[in-house]
């Protein structure tokens, strides 16, 4: 599983999800796209025209892809399966 979180340094809910993932023990990328010109065209890329961040990218093994726009605990649980 591949986790992949697109972020900016003022984000406050970013922050949130990154401590909620470490507390969980879960490994991820954290990509801050106002820091990284690159960053920024991979999420324009991937975003599906959502604007906000934080925006979570979750690859699982198979291929499939589970998107999630800010900090939605529930969604986070059941696409990790805890």
């Amino acid at each position: 599983m591949e986790i992949i979180i697109y972020s900016t340094t003022t984000c406050a809910f970013c922050h949130v999800l990154t401590a909620w993932l470490d507390k969980q023990n879960i490994p991820y990328t954290k990509k801050n796209t106002d820091e990284d010109e690159s960053a920024l065209a991979e999420f324009m890329s991937v975003n599906d025209g959502n604007l906000g961040v934080p925006f979570t990218v979750i690859k699982d093994g198979s291929g499939n892809e589970t998107k999630i726009l800010g900090f939605d605990q529930p969604k986070f649980k059941q696409a990790l399966g805890i």
